[in-house]
């Protein structure tokens, strides 16, 4: 690699507590697995990246990039690292996005995606294998490709007005058929080696 190449991902005033706080989970594996240098800048608050002679691929920054924005998004690091396995991605979307909502309508809304106790967005996880991320009105979706969109079609059943108990219904169907198309399956990434 004969250039060194940049990327800065900023960091909003509010997460700057939580990137110093899981700062050593966040770069170890940066350092160590994408072989790239990595600082966190205060005063302009970012988080610098850059390629080394070490550096075997550039893809590597970019997905150091999505751990970071990752975290700053809400989830876990042990979550978050599974974006360095290369078909893991991070889907945002705002609930307005998708039906245009105020007041104690947008409130119920989250509560739906939520659910009582987190048990409909643990059943949405467990079913599309996703990590779901509800932060104010933005909804963060982390997976593969085919996972997000289970997910996300699911949310966005909910967030139009459908029953949770018929998204239980649904996503109990769509278990079952999956089961039975792939076989009974359990957590896709166990590592990153």
């Amino acid at each position: 690699m004969d250039e060194a190449q940049t990327l800065s991902v900023d960091i909003p005033a509010h997460k700057i507590g939580a990137i110093k706080r899981d700062w050593f989970k966040i770069y170890t594996p940066i350092v160590e697995l994408c072989k790239l240098q990595i600082r966190m800048n205060l005063k302009t608050k970012r988080i610098d990246l850059r390629t080394c002679s070490e550096t075997d691929e550039i893809a590597f920054l970019e997905r150091a990039a999505l751990l970071i924005k990752a975290v700053v998004a809400g989830f876990p690091v042990e979550d978050a690292l599974f974006v360095l396995k290369g078909d893991v991605y991070l889907y945002s979307f705002e609930i307005h996005e998708v039906k245009l909502l105020k007041g104690d309508h947008l409130s119920r809304a989250i509560g739906r995606i939520i659910g009582r106790n987190g048990t409909t967005k643990k059943a949405i996880e467990s079913t599309s294998k996703a990590r779901v991320a509800v932060v104010d009105t933005k909804v963060h979706i982390l997976g593969g490709a085919d996972n997000i969109s289970v997910a996300k079609d699911t949310i966005c059943r909910l967030i139009m007005g459908s029953e949770p108990s018929k998204i239980h219904n649904r996503l109990r169907t769509l278990s079952a058929k999956l089961k039975e198309k792939y076989g009974p399956f359990e957590t896709i990434y166990n590592s990153l080696d």
